[in-house]
């Protein structure tokens, strides 16, 4: 549904209002249509399932004292992944060991997300595929953890989190342009470390 502007309503501003009036069961239901897609957001970002969770409760500890805050000149979503990236990048410089953050096990990662990154073509399900599955995760998760944050959070909101440039932009308050080049070099470098790391499979398949 689209405004006098022809920009789409945003689906939440009811809820929005709801919480901001006094009514606690708006954040209950924002929680429900939220969490996991934080969560996933978060995760991929600092790659430690337990600091994720944690850092999801404290996005809606957030959401909930600074709701007023809120101007719906701007969609809630946007908003609220603001929120999400500042306490990443809150944590990941209070983390001095951030680099060396070791990759958590498999059944970790497939709670939290189906897939580390989109498959570019169903495969069935057989031990050797899910060997190389896990290889895959494996090797791509460690090249985004050699990315500087800043091509990093371009690729995860654009690639994984299948957000426009538009809406990138607005959640790491620059350009859509400065996004696209950012997303650019974030594949540049991902392609280099992977081909160097001997994961060629990966750069013809998933680049």
């Amino acid at each position: 549904m689209a405004d006098e502007s022809g920009t789409s309503a945003d689906p939440d501003l009811e809820l929005v209002n709801a919480l901001s009036g006094g009514d606690e069961s708006a954040l209950d239901k924002l929680m429900a249509r939220y969490a996991e897609p934080i969560f996933r957001f978060i995760y991929r970002n600092i790659s430690n399932e337990a600091d994720a969770r944690e850092l999801v409760q404290e996005v809606f500890v957030r959401l909930y004292f600074n709701i007023k805050k809120f101007k719906p000149d701007a969609k809630f979503s946007t908003w609220l992944y603001q929120i999400a990236l500042n306490l990443c990048r809150d944590r990941a410089k209070s983390r001095s060991a951030r680099q060396a953050a070791i990759t958590e096990s498999l059944s970790a990662h497939e709670n939290a997300d189906d897939q580390l990154i989109r498959e570019s073509a169903i495969e069935k399900r057989t031990p050797y595929n899910e060997a190389i599955t896990r290889e895959k995760m494996s090797a791509l998760e460690d090249g985004m953890g050699t990315l500087p944050s800043d091509l990093r959070e371009a690729l995860v909101l654009t690639v994984l989190e299948q957000r426009s440039h538009r809406e990138c932009a607005e959640i790491l308050k620059t350009t859509p342009k400065a996004i696209e080049t950012r997303v650019y070099r974030a594949r540049k470098h991902l392609h280099e470390w992977l081909a160097k790391a001997g994961f060629i499979f990966l750069v013809v398949n998933f680049f």
